[in-house]
């Protein structure tokens, strides 16, 4: 018995060190090369007012010392740098400070005084890189500097300063700067949002003291509304107190490029959305020649084909040509000439734009040469081949369609829209979910015109620009690996189908009223409707509607209109109602065919459809495919039929949604895919 508690007693105690033995364990321990020495030195992190630092030579404990690189000084502490060869020094400069540190030397200068380093750890040259005591440069330089053993981490905390004034004034070319005035230097953190449009900047370790007070509004927050595009209005206050940080948000009319930059005497944050194209130049990257345009920050670009001359145009935006020459004096096998200038914006751009317009003059050829661009840096890099565009593939089925497949690394969701006006489409994805190529490569094609790959922020844009006027079909699923759409030529496809269409209720008969809105079913389903059959008709197909108008019409009376008809397919429009508020997404109902005396053919597949088309364009909830055999409008039509309620108007969410046109398109879209995707499917 006693071996036996004696055995117990033991295992406990062991469970019990484990934790122990992990709390214990140091820091990662790294070879570097010292004194022509390859020696174990233990690495070590760095947080910056909070953030950890990102460094490709980490800092290290070295004598019991943080040793970091020098240009972590310059990229996280705002100091410049130099190096003198000859003297083997290195020196630190602010406006305030001049730091020269010698390598293996324990004497430092300060603003010219020669002083003794604490510990007498020096500079060092550590894999052949210069490495400064991380403590004595970043008190010298006025920084709070702190210890965490528990993690090795060592903390640098700028002092607190106060933001004391935020203004708008003009850069080069009329464009807009922003200036943040404040105590002392802060740091910085920017990010670019989209839908709507904005750059936010928190500044940490700050109070928001605004010393004029015409410019705050209610409770403490400054608002600035400005005409100077593409800024709109900005907003500032104190985003959070304990961290104390404040938050400078800058609405934009589009997507913008920007940089953000500090003033010598560190009292200013200076935000200007103006970009310089410096130089143009041939240069082979990898194993191909490319176009290279140098640019002082990376700007925002269109491309455009033109025509009788051949040539493409890139346009970069919010840009200033610094350039001499007009002329480039580039040739290649595709390229005749480069042309550059400063470009008076068009119809296609805003009149305030500042727009540098580069210009490929192309030579005469019988194969279209393709275009592919690579963003590097600041540095727009344009190829010029018969090659297509990477992970896009675009195959011609027959005389009538096409199938569009753009490959992803993993499932993602995505968007699509496509303007009947313009003939274009719109896919639009995030970027971290693909590897596709920028450019614009020309079809051919006796329906299509070109397909154009764009990244703008965090999304990668294609446009596919029609000859024609089309219908498509998403075949692919509403989150996919591979986005698959087929394209028709909606003139011929679909003139021998006659799509009836039934706006439920009417007249006296109001269906289910909103209680937000108070919007009657009868009239909303009449709206959906029309629009349903507007879209159809221009794809092609011939239509029916069992009201146009607010009547009422007796349900057998509706089959009757429908069947006498003797149409393809009937939709019925309707919305829903719930005691439960909270209850909300898209049903659809069918009657199937065993259980109606006229129907031959399995109805199921049809609603099922349709009704997978419509959530995949609303993203409504799947409130399912529900079998309804005593309904008599899906139960008595001869033809494949299916009921659709397209929300809950008993919902406040839902309610107010309804009654959007953002809405009711996607909606009247889904059933429009799904019908085509019935019929493409027999």
């Amino acid at each position: 018995m006693k071996r036996l508690i004696a055995t117990i007693l033991m295992m406990i105690m062991f469970f019990l060190l484990i934790p122990v033995s992990y709390a214990k364990q140091g820091p990662e321990l790294v070879d570097v090369t010292v004194d022509g020495k390859v020696i174990k030195v233990k690495k070590i992190n760095i947080l910056i007012n909070g953030e950890p630092i990102q460094s490709d030579v980490p800092p290290i404990l070295y004598n019991s010392r943080t040793l970091v690189p020098v240009r972590f000084v310059a990229n996280y502490l705002n100091a410049d740098i130099s190096w003198n060869q000859e003297k083997y020094e290195a020196t630190i400069k602010t406006q305030e400070k001049e730091i020269i540190l010698k390598i293996n030397s324990s004497d430092v200068i300060i603003n010219g005084e020669v002083k003794k380093l604490p510990y007498n750890v020096p500079a060092k040259l550590i894999n052949d890189r210069t490495m400064v005591p991380l403590r004595f440069v970043s008190e010298t330089l006025g920084f709070d500097v702190g210890w965490i053993p528990e993690t090795w981490t060592g903390t640098i905390d700028y002092k607190k300063q106060d933001v004391t004034n935020i203004t708008i004034t003009e850069s080069e070319g009329n464009l807009p700067k922003i200036k943040i005035e404040t105590t002392g230097l802060v740091s910085y953190k920017d990010i670019f949002l989209e839908d709507p449009y904005r750059l936010v900047i928190d500044i940490p370790r700050s109070n928001f003291k605004i010393e004029n007070k015409k410019i705050i509004a209610s409770r403490g927050i400054l608002e600035l509304d400005t005409n100077k595009y593409p800024i709109k209005k900005i907003r500032a206050s104190q985003f959070s107190i304990d961290p104390d940080i404040t938050r400078v948000v800058i609405e934009l009319d589009r997507f913008v490029s920007y940089n953000i930059n500090r003033s010598k005497d560190n009292k200013q944050i200076e935000i200007d959305f103006v970009n310089k194209v410096s130089d143009i130049k041939l240069e082979t990257i990898g194993d191909k020649k490319g176009v290279v345009i140098y640019n002082t920050n990376r700007p925002d670009y269109n491309i455009l084909r033109l025509y009788e001359p051949d040539r493409i145009v890139i346009d970069l935006l919010d840009s200033l040509l610094e350039m001499d020459n007009n002329k480039i004096g580039i040739e290649t096998e595709f390229i005749k000439d480069i042309r550059t200038s400063q470009f008076k914006p068009d119809s296609l751009y805003n009149e305030q734009d500042k727009i540098v317009r580069v210009v490929l003059d192309l030579k005469e050829k019988d194969v279209k040469p393709h275009l592919t661009t690579q963003v590097e840096d600041d540095k727009i890099i344009l190829f010029l081949d018969d090659n297509g565009l990477k992970n896009i593939n675009f195959e011609k089925l027959d005389d009538e369609s096409r199938l569009l497949q753009i490959k992803a690394n993993k499932r993602m969701n995505y968007y699509i829209k496509y303007d009947e006006d313009s003939k274009l489409m719109e896919i639009r994805f995030f970027r971290k979910y693909a590897d596709l190529e920028n450019g614009i490569i020309e079809l051919n094609d006796e329906l299509t015109d070109y397909i154009k790959v764009e990244n703008i922020g965090d999304y990668y844009k294609i446009f596919v620009k029609f000859k024609k006027d089309i219908s498509y079909t998403v075949l692919s699923s509403a989150k996919d690996d591979t986005i698959k759409v087929k394209v028709l030529d909606k003139i011929k496809k679909y003139s021998d189908k006659l799509i009836i269409i039934d706006a439920g209720h009417g007249g006296k008969d109001p269906g289910t009223i909103g209680p937000v809105t108070k919007m009657k079913e009868k009239d909303i389903a009449l709206d959906y409707a029309l629009s349903l059959e507007k879209k159809l008709k221009k794809l092609g197909f011939n239509t029916l509607l069992i009201r146009n108008k607010d009547e009422y019409i007796d349900l057998y009376d509706r089959v009757d209109k429908a069947n006498r008809s003797n149409g393809d397919a009937f939709i019925s429009i309707h919305f829903n109602a719930h005691d439960d508020e909270d209850i909300s997404g898209i049903q659809t109902l069918y009657c199937p065919s065993y259980l109606s005396d006229v129907k031959t053919v399995d109805n199921y597949p049809f609603a099922e459809t349709i009704h997978e088309e419509v959530l995949k364009a609303t993203d409504a909830l799947d409130r399912g495919i529900k079998r309804r055999p005593k309904l008599v409008v899906v139960r008595e039509t001869k033809m494949v039929a299916a009921l659709l309620e397209l929300g809950f108007v008993t919902n406040p969410y839902e309610e107010k949604k309804i009654v959007t046109e953002e809405y009711k398109n996607k909606a009247i879209q889904g059933i429009v895919n799904g019908i085509i995707r019935y019929f493409e499917a027999k």
